[in-house]
């Protein structure tokens, strides 16, 4: 829910206002796998890229199309912010738009599903870093065929928080994502829980993230 993603990004986003122009975007589908057991009154249906009770991988190629749309409609955008299921999705994204620009057939012989959803996302330039927080790596043959094909992991700078109290997604699954889907991953852990940590100390270390990334 981009609404309220934002309202609890507040600190968060005035402290890289200099920086970042952030842009919240709503996931397509309406969450039907968890639901907080008591959302506040103006929060709305809980929203989700994918339910893993359903059919994932056609709720997450309905995702990838959606965010390609997006990309098309408001961008160009230079990085991609993600929190918890956000950030596995931002992972799927960022894989498919890498294999798009990899001079590369293997998937043609492979899997001709994965290679007409690559071919879809050649006109979305790749993005040049990526803040992931409480995310994990998705547990999907496809997205392993990615990960693992001759795109290989991600080749972009990014930036992977994970909180050691976190009883929604496990630290471990964060430092998964940041060890096996990226290349040369920052991996930051702090003592919270499920959120985007953002005290003085932690919003000196996104700045210092974000000033090191190479000029383009």
């Amino acid at each position: 829910n981009a609404q309220k993603f934002r309202d609890r990004t507040g600190p968060f986003r005035r402290s890289l206002k200099r920086a970042l122009e952030l842009v919240y975007v709503t996931a397509p589908h309406q969450a039907t796998d968890f639901q907080p057991p008591e959302p506040a009154a103006d929060d709305g249906p809980s929203a989700a890229w994918w339910n893993r009770s359903g059919r994932p991988w056609a709720e997450i190629k309905q995702s990838v199309r959606f965010l390609r749309q997006t990309m098309h409609e408001q961008g160009p955008f230079d990085g991609i912010l993600g929190f918890s299921q956000g950030s596995g999705m931002a992972a799927i994204l960022m894989a498919f738009i890498q294999a798009a620009h990899t001079e590369s057939t293997a998937f043609a012989g492979n899997d001709a599903e994965l290679a007409a959803l690559v071919d879809e996302l050649a006109a979305c330039p790749p993005p040049k870093f990526a803040m992931l927080f409480a995310g994990f790596y998705p547990d999907l043959p496809q997205f392993d065929a990615l990960i693992k094909g001759p795109a290989g992991p991600i080749a972009v700078p990014s930036l992977h928080m994970v909180g050691e109290k976190d009883a929604i997604v496990p630290m471990e699954r964060g430092k998964l994502l940041a060890s096996q889907a990226f290349v040369d991953a920052t991996l930051l852990t702090h003592e919270g829980g499920h959120f985007v940590p953002c005290n003085a100390a932690w919003r000196k270390r996104y700045q210092e993230f974000i000033s090191a990334l190479p000029a383009q």
